[in-house]
Order: C-alpha cells, then sequence, then structure tokens
C-alpha cells in the first residue's frame, strides 16, 4: 500500500455552543470557509469525541488520544508535559506542576486566575522568584516560563508524592486553596507541606516585588500568586516513529503552547517554535503554515500544526475573537493546501475539544472534524461545523479511534489479522 504524507492542522478548542451575542449561532457556523472551501468540497467530516461521550477532556489527554494513546488509566497529570515544554528537564522522582501566574487580595481571595492573562514581565517574574526561592525543607524548587500566564513548577528531592491536591480552586472570589494529600503514603504528607509553603512564600516575594509596584502605579493587576494543578511524574509511551502497526518515521510538531510540546515530545516528534508564534490570539499563523510547508517538503511523514488562540478566545468568553482566530486559521490552512501535493498527502482539520465561549471551559461535546484523501468519500460540504459535522460519513469517531482512520488513509497502519 501506497505511503501518503500527513499533515494535521489542530485549532485548540475549536468546538462551541450556540451563542446568544451570534444569533444562537457558532462561531464556525458564521466562519468564511471559502479560503479551504475546494478541498473540504472532497472531504470526508464527522465528529470526535477525544476520551468519550460525557468526558470532559484535558488538552494533554485529548492530544494523547490524537496522536494514538489511550489516557484512560495512563495518565500522569499534566504537569510533567507542561514542564518539559517549558524546557525543563525532568529526573525520576521529580513532581512537576502547571502553574497559573494570578492576583489575589486580602486573605488570599483570587482575584484574576490569570492576572490579566497576557504578563510582559513573566519571564522577569520567574527569574526574580528562583533567584530567591531557593529550597523548601530541602526541596529544591525550579520555575520554567511557558506562555502568557502559565508556568511550569519542579520539585526535586527525596520522598515526594504526586498523590496531591491542585491549589488552584478553579474560579474567583474564593481564597487559594491548601494543598492536601490524597493518600496516606508520608510522602504525599510531605509534598503537600511543601507546596503550602511554596504558596506562602511566592505570595510574599511578589507583593515585595518592584515589578508589581509599578504594574500598580499603571493601573494593572499585581503578579502576586501562582495557582498550582495537575501534579505528575515523568512518563514514557511508546514514540509515534517506530511505534508498532504504525509507519512513521520522521514527525515534526509546531507550536507555541508549552503543554502541547511537552506532549509532542514525550511522543517522539521534533518540535518547532518558528518566529512570531507566541501561543495565544497575537500568535502569527502564516509564520507556522510556511514552517509546516518546509518541513512537509522536507520529507517529514506526519506534521502537525497547534493553534492556541481559538482556545484562549473561548476561555476569556469572547466569541469575536473566536471567529476571527477561526478565519485566521482557515488562511493558514489554505496557505497549507495551496503547497502540499493532494495527491499524495492526507489533510485533518479539528479541534482537540470544544471550549464553548459561554461556558468558558472545556465540556465533553464532540469536536467537527475534516479529512481530506486521495480517495475518500466526499461529503460534499463547502463548511465545517458541529451541525454539518453530524451528517458527515466519518460518523462520530472517539478517543484514539481517529488516529487509527488518519493512518489507515495514509497507508501507515499494519491489518489486522491474516
Amino acid at each position: 500500500m501506497r505511503e501518503l504524507q500527513v499533515v494535521v492542522v489542530v485549532a485548540d478548542g475549536l468546538g462551541d455552543r450556540p451563542v446568544p451575542e451570534l444569533g444562537m449561532r457558532t462561531p464556525l457556523e458564521l466562519a468564511d470557509f471559502s479560503p479551504v472551501a475546494d478541498v473540504l468540497v472532497k472531504s470526508s467530516v464527522g465528529l470526535w469525541d477525544p476520551i468519550e461521550p460525557g468526558v470532559r477532556p484535558g488538552s494533554d489527554t485529548a492530544h494523547l488520544a490524537l496522536f494514538g494513546i489511550n489516557p484512560v488509566g495512563n495518565y500522569p497529570g499534566r504537569g510533567p508535559f507542561e514542564a518539559l515544554g517549558a524546557g525543563a528537564s525532568l529526573q525520576p522522582g521529580d513532581v512537576a506542576f502547571r502553574g497559573n501566574f494570578a492576583t489575589v487580595g486580602e486573605g488570599m481571595v483570587v482575584v484574576d486566575r490569570r492576572a490579566g492573562r497576557f504578563i510582559p514581565e513573566a519571564r522577569q517574574l520567574v527569574e526574580y522568584l528562583n533567584e530567591r526561592l531557593g529550597t523548601i525543607d530541602g526541596v529544591e524548587v525550579r520555575l520554567y516560563y511557558a506562555t502568557e500566564h502559565r508556568v511550569a513548577v519542579v520539585f526535586r528531592g527525596e520522598n515526594l508524592s504526586d498523590a496531591v491536591s491542585d491549589t488552584d480552586p478553579h474560579v474567583e472570589g474564593v481564597r487559594v486553596l491548601r494543598c492536601v494529600p490524597r493518600s496516606g503514603d508520608p510522602a504525599a504528607t510531605r509534598m503537600a507541606e511543601v507546596v503550602n509553603r511554596f504558596t506562602e512564600r511566592v505570595h510574599r516575594l511578589l507583593e515585595e516585588c518592584p515589578i508589581n509596584a509599578e504594574r500598580r502605579s499603571k493601573g494593572l493587576p499585581p503578579v502576586n500568586a501562582i495557582l498550582l494543578r495537575g501534579a505528575g511524574r515523568m512518563v514514557k509511551y511508546p514514540p509515534i516513529t517506530g511505534r508498532q502497526g504504525i509507519s512513521l518515521a520522521k514527525a515534526a510538531a509546531i507550536s507555541a503552547t508549552a503543554l502541547v510540546k511537552g506532549v509532542c515530545s514525550i511522543l517522539g516528534f521534533e518540535v518547532y517554535t518558528p518566529p512570531g508564534a507566541t501561543g495565544d490570539v497575537r500568535s502569527d499563523l502564516m509564520s507556522k503554515a510556511r514552517e509546516a510547508v518546509d518541513l512537509y517538503r522536507k520529507g517529514y511523514d506526519l506534521v502537525y500544526v497547534h493553534i492556541k488562540g481559538t482556545d484562549s478566545a473561548s476561555h476569556d468568553g469572547n466569541p469575536k475573537l473566536k471567529l476571527e482566530v477561526i478565519e485566521r486559521s482557515l488562511k493558514a490552512l489554505a496557505y497549507i493546501l495551496d503547497r502540499v501535493n493532494l495527491g499524495s498527502t492526507v489533510v485533518a482539520f479539528l479541534g482537540d475539544h470544544t471550549t464553548p465561549v459561554t461556558v468558558r471551559d472545556h465540556t465533553s461535546d464532540p469536536v467537527p472534524v475534516m479529512l481530506y484523501a486521495p480517495g475518500v468519500l466526499p461529503d460534499g460540504f463547502r463548511e465545517l461545523n458541529e451541525r454539518l459535522a453530524r451528517r458527515g460519513s466519518l460518523g462520530r469517531l472517539r478517543n484514539v479511534e481517529f488516529f487509527g482512520v488518519l493512518m489507515d488513509y495514509a497507508g501507515r497502519s499494519e491489518k489486522f489479522g491474516a
């Protein structure tokens, strides 16, 4: 069977629900698909449940499933992915968390879980804390800047456990949570105590930081806390290249989002962040598209492009901005489609999960999917949205099934049986 190259473009949090501000339509239903309509009309469409119906996926678990790893019972927590993507080198025994720079008020009540989201001084604040935190009860603590308001925090020391709770309450107007052990292991009790001391020390140091005095003078929210979630340890997964039953020799991922870079790195992708890629709504998507075409022409079997801005706009409850990023994503996709050989390439466009702007968080709604391949049975649609996808011939796939379909159309999967 002839092996085809594969290009996958994911607009993070792409799916949505009807939005009152948009006349009870979704951003996808209003998007201009004309840049990609000529290829879309030759494609199959459908829906994908990253985990299974009724289960709200994280971006990390969704990406594992997208690339053929069932995360159910096989998930270490978000922290290690975030840390690896942010540049950490994890050792056995390290416990990593994903962190948000945040704004808290009196009594450690959360005022803004993201401290305004765009924090130009974020790297400086990470350096400031790394210079002053030192060790906590003999545990070394190191921060790594990710994107926007996000950081990764790595704890290194003896007798540590990842069986501890988050300090991020996930809502505003309540106190930062105390970290508590989730098992009777003394290492979990020790880890929780270290995390709580970390939270207190970080708050004190940031309150004293001259950067925050300057932010307050400008009317900006102070960055005076770090909310932690997703404790985990390093794990190993079968790499996407050389995986049994799948014929992929070279795979590349294009992203500026630490979490996604971490997942792809663990899975054996070569990870690229081109100039102008910022991992937020301001990201230069055409720079990512040019990088994708360049890697495709260099002969990579699989080229993956991740676009974060759709999810950021969703979390901020901004449907017009989400629509704008979707349309920019389609123009980037069109650039790629115009420059690959459609006679020998499989192309997919989808989200990793649904993030409705009315909810401002991930939901279990299935994600619309477009799949182009030579010889695929076309559905004849010239646009893609949540309603149309229900009528598509791909049906409703779940978990690793989409990866299996993708690899089959690319001629890169082994036959099951004689």
